[in-house]
């Protein structure tokens, strides 16, 4: 009877770590497949933006893609503009369509454009410029779109770079959602922010050693 239980016990012991193993490859590969998924979606999004605060008003007797047209030409890019003209733009919306009640803010403006290339020339412009006047009293501003997963991969890394920064290392967003630091003339870019805390970690560590 006793090794019949002790028989017992050591299959349920067996079934169990069977079970562990095959939850957690199921695990790793479900996180591939967000990864892959993540990547898809950005890679959808390459040539998006936003642009956040432009009143609605300016839309009256025109359209969402003349009024991005006009940002882009005669505030953003203008140089640009001269030399080259109008922005090739496939497509712009506000989202959502309809402004919240509860909302005193304008919807963000969701801009598709057909260059690549004048999306980087964009985005450069706002590390200069953060934000772009419209006039006295109004504002707008442009960012990335990007999807949730890879907006918050860039907030958790502001920590560590305040960190880095502390300890005189240059810093920068990479690929949407990568760390990249130059620190004593070496660089190194972090793909999560688990990385980029433990070379600090270590920077550290060599510090007080």
């Amino acid at each position: 009877m006793v090794r019949q239980v002790e028989q017992r016990v050591a299959d349920l012991e067996d079934t169990k770590n069977q079970v562990e193993t095959t939850t957690s490859w199921f695990q790793s590969e479900l996180e591939d497949l967000q990864i892959k998924l993540d990547e898809m979606e950005n890679r959808s999004r390459r040539s998006n933006l936003r642009f956040v605060g432009v009143p609605e008003e300016m839309e009256a007797g025109s359209s969402v893609i003349k009024v991005v047209s006009e940002l882009i030409g005669k505030i953003i890019l203008p140089d640009r503009a001269k030399q080259k003209g109008d922005v090739s733009i496939m497509r712009a919306h506000r989202v959502p369509f309809v402004r919240p009640v509860n909302s005193k803010y304008p919807c963000t403006i969701l801009v598709n454009l057909g260059d690549f290339r004048i999306k980087e020339q964009i985005i450069f412009q706002t590390r200069e410029v953060r934000k772009f006047k419209l006039d006295d009293s109004s504002s707008f501003r442009v960012f990335l779109d990007m999807s949730v997963a890879a907006a918050h991969r860039r907030r958790e890394f502001v920590g560590p770079i305040d960190d880095f920064k502390r300890l005189g290392a240059l810093t920068g967003i990479v690929q949407l959602a990568k760390l990249k630091v130059l620190y004593k003339g070496q660089a190194k870019v972090f793909q999560n922010v688990q990385e980029a805390r433990n070379f600090l970690e270590h920077v550290k560590k060599q510090g007080n050693s």
